[in-house]
């Protein structure tokens, strides 16, 4: 189990992570997410023994390792260059670390032959990193973290430079190495697809805080505040005004949007909101009534398994609607959204 209490890390006058706490469970797949900047690179590198906190502690399996250095905290680490060593063979580059951590010859080949295997690479053991693909040489450095068998696999945008298809079959691979070893891991990104596809636990990060910590499903269905609902996954925002409670709605200068009673427990008649409609809750609807949101198409984009619309519903407000490949929409038509009110979000403005 990995702990993380009150850290806090400043670079001369700049403060780059902020009172940051959070707790990533044993065999657990936690993610850092969060915009260039935001401290996520900083607070790994600080689990990691490389950066010395200003204030705050880190435990790892219930000890204390904020003053220990790197080699002691039996960590496996993962970077977005690989940092393989290239005058050495795939087999010698996770050999090396092997040795470090004390591991008799027997027991390396064991380790090498059996990380090889996981990761898929065994046939370029006597290759060197300059022979490899970038997503081969991944590979390596996943299998080299690995191999010694650490308390915790910390990741650093390990996809970074790759092509958006083998980034995606590497993310698959490495979730499911993660779920085979059991290891708990802790990975960095600022990709939000990566975030909510492979991660138990996801802490989203800005300006070096803590925004919010849930599942994806979590983070994603109930945002605690505009910066999540904004980075996380596209949405339509409307600026309102809630105007009643019974029955719940809000009215936006684009319209009437009703809404459940749930949603409006934390605010008052006449309070200010933001509302945000995901794409795939809004649908097309030629018979709606007069609380749809009306607009015209300007783009349809295809995206393989659905098109992407954007709908001018005015006052320079594009909502975007994730709709079937067969729908049958073209840019200049107009049409009719409706909604599920259960699936609005309303949060403070």
């Amino acid at each position: 189990m990995l702990e993380v209490e009150n850290l806090t890390k400043f670079y001369g006058d700049l403060l780059a992570v902020n009172d940051l706490s959070f707790k990533i469970e044993e065999g657990e797949f936690g993610t850092l997410l969060g915009p260039s900047g935001c401290g996520k690179s900083t607070t790994l590198r600080t689990i990691a023994g490389l950066v010395e906190p200003t204030e705050g502690g880190i435990y790892l399996r219930g000890d204390d390792v904020t003053g220990q250095p790197p080699n002691e905290r039996n960590i496996g680490l993962v970077f977005q260059d690989s940092a393989t060593f290239p005058h050495m063979t795939v087999e010698e580059n996770i050999e090396y670390g092997l040795k470090m951590n004390g591991f008799g010859p027997d027991e390396r080949e064991e380790q090498i032959t059996k990380y090889l295997d996981l990761v898929q690479i065994s046939e370029y053991r006597d290759h060197r990193p300059t022979e490899l693909s970038g997503g081969q040489e991944r590979r390596v450095s996943i299998a080299r973290a690995l191999a010694y068998e650490p308390d915790i696999l910390l990741l650093d945008e390990p996809l970074t430079g790759l092509d958006r298809v083998l980034r995606q079959d590497l993310r698959n691979e490495i979730k499911q190495i993660q779920r085979e070893v059991e290891v708990t891991t802790l990975y960095v990104t600022h990709d939000q697809e990566e975030a909510l596809s492979m991660s138990d636990k996801i802490l989203v990060l800005d300006d070096g805080e803590k925004q919010q910590e849930g599942s994806p499903t979590e983070i994603y269905d109930d945002p605690s505040n505009r910066f999540v609902a904004n980075f996380v996954g596209k949405s339509t925002r409307l600026p309102g005004t809630v105007t009643s409670r019974d029955p719940p709605r809000i009215d936006t200068e684009v319209g009437r949007v009703p809404t459940d009673a749930a949603s409006l427990d934390s605010f008052d008649v006449g309070e200010d909101v933001e509302v945000f409609l995901r794409p795939e809750d809004l649908s097309l609807d030629p018979d709606a009534g007069d609380e749809a949101l009306q607009g015209a198409v300007t783009n349809v984009e295809y995206l393989g398994t659905y098109s992407e619309a954007l709908i001018d519903i005015g006052e320079g407000i594009q909502a975007v609607l994730h709709t079937s490949t067969s729908a049958n929409i073209a840019i200049g038509d107009e049409v009719a959204l409706t909604f599920d009110p259960s699936n609005v979000i309303v949060l403070e403005a």
